[in-house]
């Protein structure tokens, strides 16, 4: 994978630096132009969770084109959180434990409406998306949430590395974070359990390997204290992974070819693991599910909440209504957004 230096990191969350912008997306979305500072930064002190992401749109000005067999590879995942009182960083969600998921869905997250996306585990801590349909985005996130004690965190940083298979393609990605009140708190409308942190600026991919970070603080404390991997000093620990196919409290449906996705107006659960399909082919199609949050409706319907975690749920609300008011304000829009 690419190098990737502090000073590009901090250049890739200061405003005015996004490489190209998301087609489809309202200007007036602040998320549209990249990074911004209307988020929540620190989570609230009895919040216990967190839920990195990642999207990829179609570049605004780019001409029309198609490649069906192209892919988006997204690679070694990670999540950190920073300990406030020790000032250390600690791994909460990695790619090589847990892996992404997601959904397509439309650029704006109007109606919540999504359709299945396409999904194919690489060798190594990698996964291969279909590329963005026409008229929709990728969007993507953990299947489960990295968690740490009440209390304890005051900032969060995630960094993923993305390329795509074919250079014709004109597409830009951003990463960001949520934080949530526990790894199984609801979704609510009033996003009282999932305020949104932010995002980073706008990267075109290539085909070559491209890493994108984004961190909740200023770029002189993140300078002082960087997140691994830019520091060698900070101390890892990979969260444990789960010793059998399924997390505890949740039942994974295996995908069904051609069927259609489902959602409920409460959960986005991504719910393709491949313990049934080939572990070399994951479709991720809505399923009813039962987690520690809610079950999903079986039933088909045109908001799909395709694949989604508890946490593209909030995303898609929290990119929704998080348009024209803070990341921390968003009132109006419950996209499925990520599981």
């Amino acid at each position: 994978m690419m190098e990737f230096s502090l000073s590009e990191l901090i250049k890739q969350n200061t405003p005015g630096n996004s490489e190209g912008f998301p087609a489809g997306v309202p200007s007036s979305y602040n998320w549209y132009h990249g990074w911004n500072d209307g988020g929540l930064w620190s989570p609230p002190e009895d919040f216990t969770a967190v839920e990195g992401w990642g999207q990829v749109y179609p570049k605004v000005g780019a001409p029309s084109y198609s490649n069906p067999s192209a892919t988006v590879e997204v690679a070694n995942a990670k999540t950190y959180v920073r300990m406030k009182q020790a000032g250390e960083w600690t791994l909460v969600q990695d790619q090589s434990g847990t892996q992404l998921t997601g959904g397509h869905f439309v650029p704006d997250f109007a109606g919540n409406v999504a359709i299945p996306m396409k999904a194919t585990p690489l060798a190594g801590a990698t996964i291969a998306f279909d590329v963005p349909p026409a008229g929709y985005n990728n969007h993507f996130w953990y299947k489960a949430r990295g968690t740490y004690a009440a209390d304890t965190v005051d900032a969060v940083y995630v960094q993923m590395e993305m390329r795509v298979t074919d250079p014709n393609l004109s597409l830009v990605a951003m990463v960001g974070a949520d934080w949530w009140r526990d790894a199984r708190a609801p979704y609510l409308e009033d996003h009282s359990n999932n305020p949104g942190v932010g995002g980073s600026n706008w990267i075109e991919l290539s085909t070559q390997w491209k890493t994108i970070g984004f961190y909740s603080m200023s770029a002189e404390d993140f300078r002082a204290n960087p997140a691994p991997p830019l520091r060698d000093l900070v101390r890892e620990t990979p969260p444990a992974r789960p010793s059998t196919p399924t997390r505890s409290g949740e039942n994974f449906i295996p995908n069904e070819p051609g069927g259609p996705a489902s959602t409920s107006r409460e959960q986005k659960h991504a719910t393709a693991n491949g313990t049934v399909k080939s572990p070399l082919t994951e479709e991720i199609w809505l399923q009813p599910i039962n987690s520690g949050s809610r079950a999903m409706l079986s039933y088909p319907i045109t908001a799909v909440q395709a694949l989604s975690n508890d946490c593209l749920l909030a995303f898609a609300l929290t990119m929704g209504a998080l348009a024209k008011v803070r990341w921390s304000n968003l009132q109006s829009r419950k996209r499925i957004d990520r599981a």
